[in-house]
């Protein structure tokens, strides 16, 4: 069963065109809002992002923290209000075990269910489950996990949490970035254009909350709890 120490930290958010989700951890005494950085670095700056709350789209006032490093599709974000309740979510990746079931929130296609004031007025987001499909990658500074699950458009930018061994306590442990895809071909004759369609392998890529982490140290200006 997923908890509201994850539930109330997952929102939908629009930027621009784009769509996605994003979701908030503590760190120092400070609020950070962490969702993936292609569904936002288009903006010229950041005053485009908005939040579904009450049914409708409003305009989420935030401050850019920094992009990850070395090609991480992580963005981290300074919200000008706290978002969330302060259940405890550890970001940490820490006693991740190979073959563990994990699981992912968004909006896939921007579909959500309105559950008033159970979430405060803000949609539910759907849940999906995984498993860590191989052990914790690293590639050119980036520290990634490849899980197996169906992941679909809309959870990019979503929070990826698992139980530690022997506790009942979400923790998450990366960002969803996309899915890998293979193109397959569709049958015809030799007389058209080959055509191909992109099929869903069923792997998934989340990079390691870590990078997050290490953005917010190198610039801690997330909303404070006591404001």
């Amino acid at each position: 069963m997923i908890t509201s120490n994850v539930i109330h930290r997952t929102f939908y958010l629009s930027s621009g065109d784009s769509f996605g989700t994003c979701f908030t951890i503590d760190v120092d005494g400070r609020e950070y809002v962490i969702t993936a950085k292609h569904v936002v670095e288009h903006l010229a700056d950041f005053s485009g992002i908005s939040i579904f709350h009450d049914a409708q789209w409003k305009p989420f006032g935030c401050t850019l923290v920094g992009f990850c490093e070395s090609g991480s599709d992580i963005a981290v974000l300074s919200a000008n209000t706290l978002l969330s309740p302060r259940h405890s979510m550890p970001p940490t990746s820490a006693g991740i075990v190979y073959g563990q079931d994990v699981y992912f929130l968004g909006f896939p296609y921007g579909w959500s269910a309105d559950v008033k004031n159970l979430n405060r007025g803000f949609p539910l987001p759907f849940v999906k489950k995984a498993i860590v499909s191989n052990m914790p990658q690293k590639e050119g500074g980036k520290s990634f996990f490849y899980l197996d699950g169906h992941n679909n458009p809309g959870f990019s930018g979503g929070p990826v949490v698992f139980k530690c061994q022997g506790t009942n306590e979400f923790h998450v442990a990366a960002i969803i970035s996309g899915y890998r895809y293979t193109e397959e071909p569709i049958f015809q004759d030799s007389t058209t254009v080959p055509l191909v369609y992109r099929y869903n392998t069923g792997i998934i890529l989340a990079y390691d909350i870590s990078h997050a982490i290490a953005v917010i140290n190198k610039n801690p200006i997330g909303r404070p709890f006591t404001e």
